[in-house]
C-alpha cells in the first residue's frame, strides 16, 4: 500500500497552509490528489484503508521522495495518534506552533467564517472546546509522545517562519531528509490570511455542501467551485473586510485559560526543537 511516511499534524492556524504550499511547490513530495486534507484519521476513519490509500495512487518512486499529508485537525483529535500509529507506524510528525493565545483567536475566527458559530468567544469555547484544546500544546504533545516517542515529534514555530522562511525550510528539509528547495514565491505569501463571511447562513450552507462532496470523494466539484470564485461568495474574500480584532476582554479570557502553556511548553521546546542549520543556505 502507498501510504504517508510523514505527516504534518498541525495544529491549524499555525502555518500549515504555508507548509502545504511549499511541499506542493517542490514536486518531489506526494500529497493527496485533489484535496488538501482527507480527514481520514478523525472524521472519516469509518472508511476502509484503501479509501485513504486512493488519495496517493499517483505516487511515483522516480518522482517522489516522500508521501505526506498536511492535516492540522489531527493535532487535537483524541483518537488520531493511535489510529495513525497503527496504520502508518513510527513516522516523523511535523508540529507547527505559534503563540497559543493568538492561535486560539484565529481558530475562533475560522469557525465564525465557516458558519459554525456566531457566538461570542466566551460562549464559543464552551460549544467548541477545540478552540482551547488545540492551543493546549503541552497536553497534546505529551499525548502524541506517549504513542510515537518524543524523537518523532519535530516542532516548528510560526514566528520562525515569519522571521526567516529560508531557515525554516532548511530545518523542514533536514527533518524530512529532503534536498533543500528554495521556497520562492511561497516565501512572500501572507500567513493565516482571513476573510469574513458575508452571511453566516450562506457560510454554513457552503460548508455543509462542500463537506458532503468531500466525504464522497467528489473533490473535482469542490475544486471547480473554488475556481469559479464560489469560495469567496460563501466565505468572503480574504482581506476584503477586516475580521474582528482581539480585544482586551477576549485576550484576557484566552490568556487565563492558557496561562500554563508558555511555561510548560518551554521545557518541551528546549529539548525537541529541530537542530539549527549551521552554515550557509545551499
Amino acid at each position: 500500500m502507498t501510504l504517508p511516511n510523514a505527516l504534518v499534524i498541525g495544529p491549524m492556524k499555525a502555518g500549515t497552509s504555508w507548509v502545504q504550499e511549499y511541499l506542493a511547490l517542490r514536486r518531489d513530495v506526494c500529497l493527496p490528489k485533489g484535496v488538501k486534507e482527507t480527514f481520514y484519521f478523525d472524521r472519516y476513519f469509518g472508511k476502509a484503508p484503501h479509501w485513504y490509500e486512493g488519495h496517493f495512487r499517483h505516487y511515483g518512486p522516480e518522482n517522489h521522495r516522500r508521501v505526506m499529508e498536511v492535516a492540522p485537525s489531527y493535532f487535537h483529535s483524541a483518537e488520531a495518534p493511535r489510529r495513525i500509529h497503527d496504520l502508518l507506524g513510527e513516522i516523523p510528525l511535523i508540529v507547527t506552533l505559534r503563540d497559543p493565545v493568538q492561535r486560539a483567536w484565529s481558530h475562533y475566527l475560522h469557525l465564525r467564517r465557516k458558519g459554525y458559530t456566531q457566538l461570542s468567544l466566551r460562549e464559543a469555547v464552551q460549544e467548541y472546546p477545540e478552540i482551547l484544546d488545540a492551543s493546549r500544546y503541552s497536553r497534546q504533545l505529551n499525548r502524541w509522545a506517549k504513542i510515537f516517542g518524543k524523537n518523532n515529534l519535530h516542532i516548528f514555530l510560526l514566528e520562525d517562519l515569519i522571521k526567516d522562511p529560508d531557515m525554516y525550510c532548511v530545518q523542514l528539509c533536514n527533518v524530512l531528509d529532503l534536498a533543500y528547495a528554495d521556497p520562492g514565491a511561497v516565501a512572500g505569501q501572507q500567513l493565516n490570511a482571513r476573510g469574513v463571511a458575508p452571511s453566516p447562513l450562506l457560510a454554513k450552507t457552503g460548508r455543509i455542501v462542500a463537506d458532503g462532496l468531500r466525504g464522497r470523494g467528489l473533490y473535482f466539484i469542490v475544486n471547480s467551485a473554488k475556481a469559479m470564485g464560489l469560495k469567496e461568495v460563501f466565505f468572503g474574500r480574504s482581506g476584503a473586510v477586516e475580521p474582528p480584532s482581539l480585544g482586551e476582554a477576549d485576550h484576557g479570557l484566552l490568556a487565563k485559560e492558557l496561562e500554563d502553556e508558555v511555561v510548560t511548553l518551554d521545557a518541551f521546546l528546549e529539548a525537541r526543537m529541530p537542530r539549527l542549520y549551521e552554515g550557509n543556505l545551499p
